[in-house]
């Protein structure tokens, strides 16, 4: 058949280009928040096989994740400044536009034949691929096929980038939601764990670029002019034309992230409504997938070292309130004095001890993964009550939509490194509902949650990320609205930063 270059891969070739260097720079932009790579889920500090920072984590008993950020140059990152939650709005507005174009590149593929201009139908091709790579090492360009645009080294490489690394990327960015993750947590063990998983990721990015580099480098050996009037044409006679009209796409698209970069500096909640916009649809859609994880007591983070106490190395990050009745309240053993308030728009507004939610809740326990939002992981077993069953207790009134936890810390006393306010977190009534969101008071049966871990009592919201999971846990109040809350974004970091309420990837 004549391949050629139909005007459907004309375009998707352009957009590929857009996609790919927003992807890669929002990209940058997450991994500079925790850059830091682990072949363990239990991410315990000085273990990562490979870092891209010369800070070090701080050697406090208790600090901040948020303290390790690398401040990447907005010439680099997507928008740069440590800035994650635009850099996440980023990658997954990107995200949606890539996997949709990808899906329609595969659909019509297959469809029109044109697969075989990728896929060898001989093992001759692997054979002449050998030949092809020798005349390149003599800086000889190989001829293209009989009847292919061409040469085999070519076919394979391409192939290898759309068929393969493609859905491998997709595959692992999938796997690093919370939500997808933990429901699916047995393929995610299969597939090496969170953190091999996030590693893959990142090797896919950098098989991107050496690709682009390697590509770019082929399109001048080439000849420049006449292959990117094969891009902008479909056909070789205008090779000047080509190479202007290309350049000039180029120019545009170098523009494009100029735009966005600083279109973003200054207007982070207008990145945030497109966010909105483009992602929840079909994040929403991730709330139908309850937390229903397969992990047991050999999975617990301290497990594989040998530690008297295996909550050493499950992570915490941020400094326990300090407060005169927080700190009473430790030293006295919260057993006695700790009491969970339970009201707002409910029949039955209560007060519950410890001793009481430890009787409540029945021997409960899950032993599930913790994702940290800058990335880190680690795996704990909880004992605690489901906050649905406490919900029940207390009776939620017609009209109830969410619920809200009001932390014991105030982050500006508490936490140097962010504003002051309260910390709070909200949960639309259907997380809150999930079986495995849960009002823990143990973690890995030692009888209690240490305090850098959210002592006495803290959140559990195993579809979300990590600073959902409030620690600290002093109140909760049961709402018919969210949005007239502080300002009205749904939690601390939603009001504050640019982190959206909906966490689920």
């Amino acid at each position: 058949m004549e391949f050629g270059f139909p005007w459907w891969l004309r375009v998707e070739h352009f957009l590929n280009i857009i996609f790919l260097s927003f992807l890669v720079r929002s990209g940058i932009e997450i991994l500079g928040t925790y850059p830091k790579l682990y072949r363990s889920q239990h991410t315990v500090p000085g273990t990562a096989w490979s870092q891209f920072t010369v800070q070090r984590a701080a050697k406090h008993k208790y600090y901040t994740v948020g303290g390790e950020y690398d401040d990447y140059s907005p010439r680099i990152s997507l928008p740069g400044r440590g800035l994650l939650g635009l850099g996440r709005y980023w990658h997954f507005i990107t995200v949606t536009g890539f996997v949709t174009s990808w899906v329609i590149y595969i659909v019509l593929l297959f469809g029109t034949g044109q697969w075989r201009r990728y896929i060898p139908t001989s093992l001759d091709t692997f054979v002449q691929a050998g030949r092809d790579m020798v005349s390149y090492l003599a800086f000889v360009v190989p001829e293209a096929a009989d009847g292919a645009p061409f040469n085999a080294i070519q076919q394979l490489s391409y192939g290898f980038v759309f068929l393969v690394l493609t859905p491998l990327v997709i595959l692992t960015g999938v796997f690093q939601s919370p939500a997808v993750a933990n429901y699916f947590s047995r393929i995610t063990r299969m597939l090496g764990g969170r953190q091999v998983i996030r590693t893959v990721h990142f090797l896919c990015m950098i098989g991107y670029i050496v690709f682009t580099v390697i590509h770019v480098a082929m399109v001048i050996l080439h000849g420049y002019g006449y292959e990117t009037s094969k891009i902008v044409f479909g056909h070789t006679d205008l090779p000047v034309a080509g190479g202007v009209v290309f350049t000039i796409g180029l120019a545009l698209v170098v523009l494009l992230h100029v735009i966005a970069t600083r279109w973003t500096l200054a207007e982070g909640r207008a990145v945030e409504k497109l966010h909105n916009i483009v992602v929840r649809p079909w994040t929403n859609l991730l709330y139908h997938l309850p937390a229903r994880m397969h992990y047991d007591r050999d999975n617990v983070s301290g497990k594989d070292v040998v530690l008297k106490n295996t909550t050493q190395n499950f992570r915490g990050s941020g400094r326990p309130p300090e407060t005169p009745e927080y700190l009473a309240l430790m030293a006295n053993g919260y057993e006695d004095d700790y009491v969970l308030e339970i009201g707002g728009y409910v029949e039955r507004p209560m007060s519950l001890t410890i001793r009481e939610l430890r009787e409540l809740a029945e021997g409960h326990s899950q032993t599930t993964l913790h994702h940290c939002v800058q990335g880190f992981t680690s795996i704990g077993k909880w004992r605690g009550i489901s906050v649905s069953d406490l919900l029940d207790l207390a009776g939620p009134l017609p009209g109830a939509t969410d619920v809200v936890f009001m932390s014991f810390q105030d982050m500006g006393r508490d936490d140097a490194l962010y504003e002051g306010g309260t910390y709070y977190e909200s949960t639309p009534m259907i997380e809150a509902r999930m079986p495995q969101t849960l009002i823990a008071f143990d973690l890995n049966d030692e009888g209690e949650i240490p305090a850098k871990n959210g002592a006495p009592v803290r959140l559990r919201t195993e579809t979300s990320t990590g600073f959902r999971n409030l620690k600290w846990l002093e109140r909760i109040e049961v709402v018919n609205r969210y949005d007239i809350i502080v300002e009205g974004r749904g939690g601390y970091f939603e009001d504050v930063d640019f982190y959206d309420r909906n966490q689920l990837i």
